[in-house]
């Protein structure tokens, strides 16, 4: 979120100094940021402010800093509290992608009935003013970061799919292919499914929909069959490729390969979650993000 120029109905400071309304007051976001591969990490994350009054009524509660973390391209958008304490906020890798900004303001946390600070400039500080509840005090618009993202291991998993049109079913049909998961959706909805399939904010929705269930479907089958002595993983395997991006995708996400011990026993429901980049969760949080949008308002977003 970035307030760049706008305007405020009352005194606001800002880390550009020619944008501030106080004369003295200095106020910014601070921390190390990296990417380990696994998660973006803001180490050390903390708000420098030197104005008495604004940090007696935060450690009253009366206000809070938000650090707002937001990319475009996954519909990532979270807000963490943070303090004048230094604390160490990780985020997982598979959130973000390509452009990424990082924002922190000052805001109300309650109603504050006649704001006044000594060190307003001239021509506010003559007046008090009413702050209402989510009303920013203070502005560090950040900066914007990169996040180069590998997405092999989800191109390789998710081509392990097709899905097609069948004007004589009436619910997804799952079958297992030599060289895929075939999935079969009614004439109807795979048109809605085909018009939409290329926008990218909509993956997680689709996976938690459509390919979490049917790779769990398809492990489990496997599962029970290896439990009562009919099938070994290796012949599996043998039988069906897509089996090997799945083993392969396990190795890289769990550090270990996937072994005919530890497949008989696993939840498979969870396995699948995480080889599909955990779309059930990250659809619900995308779904909401599309219909209704956050912000520190509460709202939805400015244009």
């Amino acid at each position: 979120m970035q307030i760049g120029n706008k305007l405020f109905p009352y005194p606001t400071i800002n880390n550009i100094e020619s944008r501030s309304c106080y004369k003295e007051t200095t106020y910014a976001f601070k921390c190390n940021d990296y990417n380990d591969g696994k998660s973006y990490i803001l180490e050390d994350a903390y708000i420098e402010i030197n104005n008495s009054k604004i940090k007696k009524l935060m450690e009253e509660g009366t206000l809070g800093a938000a650090l707002i973390v937001e990319c475009s391209s996954t519909i990532y958008r979270k807000m963490y509290e943070i303090t004048t304490e230094p604390q160490t906020i990780k985020i997982d890798i598979n959130n973000l992608r390509d452009k990424v900004e990082v924002s922190c303001y000052i805001y109300a946390k309650k109603d504050i009935e006649n704001f006044y600070d000594e060190d307003f400039q001239e021509g506010y500080n003559e007046y008090s003013f009413k702050i209402d509840k989510n009303d920013i005090i203070a502005i560090d618009d950040g900066y914007t970061t990169i996040i180069d993202y590998d997405e092999e291991i989800d191109k390789k998993v998710s081509s392990i799919f097709q899905i097609i049109r069948s004007q004589f079913a009436d619910s997804m049909i799952i079958e297992k292919n030599v060289k895929k998961i075939i999935i079969s959706l009614p004439d109807e909805e795979f048109t809605y499914y085909d018009n939409l399939k290329n926008n990218d904010n909509l993956q997680n929705i689709f996976f938690s929909m459509i390919a979490i269930p049917a790779l769990t479907y398809c492990l489990k089958e496997f599962q029970d069959e290896i439990r009562i002595g009919n099938y070994e993983l290796d012949s599996i395997e043998m039988e069906y490729n897509w089996f090997i991006s799945v083993r392969n995708a396990y190795k890289n996400q769990f550090n270990v390969e996937l072994t005919e011990e530890i497949f008989k026993n696993a939840d498979v429901s969870e396995i699948s979650q995480k080889l599909l980049n955990n779309g059930s969760l990250k659809g619900i949080e995308d779904l909401f993000n599309i219909c209704i949008g956050k912000n520190l308002y509460g709202g939805e977003e400015d244009e």
